[in-house]
């Protein structure tokens, strides 16, 4: 009996070891529609997992979402291009209210986030913490989701990163899978 609970400690170990291995030398490949949970570390650290990929045959939409305890902010790229930095929002160090819901925590201002357009193609989204204010880092959310023009119409077009003009820029965007950028 305790060999075999040995051996089976050893084989957990060498899957959990082989995991972050593997995690560690590639990137991180994303589903559309489906949140992807990522850890950080101090101010500065690159997001576990970092890079995330996907390919995308339309314009895209990538949302960003802190959670658990407020105050995380993130600086997002594609490839070696800046995509923007997720919102500004006061610090709790006390951690008084705690969401680990992504769609709540991104439906509360008090949650930094941050909706980054981005064209057709492959991409590799990097994550930096730009803001840790917590011992050990935390927990955020990314997405990527299929970008409609019904999110430009009734003002959604305001929410975007890279800004847009006006509603008829971000359609323009969404009709030409991105080639068409951001005017605003």
């Amino acid at each position: 009996m305790r060999k075999v609970l040995v051996k089976s400690l050893v084989l957990a170990c060498v899957v959990v070891i082989a995991g972050l291995a593997a995690s560690a030398a590639g990137a991180t490949p994303i589903a559309v529609g489906s949140w992807q949970p990522f850890f950080f570390g101090a101010t500065g650290s690159t997001a576990t997992g970092s890079p995330f990929t996907f390919t995308s045959s339309g314009a895209a939409l990538l949302t960003v979402t802190d959670a658990f305890c407020r105050g995380d902010r993130f600086t997002v790229s594609d490839g070696a291009t800046s995509l923007g930095t997720t919102t500004l929002v006061a610090v709790d160090l006390a951690c008084d209210t705690i969401v680990s819901n992504p769609d709540a925590a991104l439906a509360d201002p008090g949650y930094s986030s941050g909706r980054f357009v981005v064209g057709a193609g492959a991409h590799s989204i990097g994550i930096v913490a730009s803001t840790s204010p917590f011992p050990g880092g935390g927990t955020a959310f990314l997405r990527y989701d299929v970008f409609s023009a019904a999110m430009c119409k009734k003002r959604g077009w305001v929410t975007f990163e890279p800004a847009f003009k006006n509603q008829g820029d971000c359609v323009s965007f969404v009709a030409t899978g991105g080639r068409n950028e951001p005017a605003g």
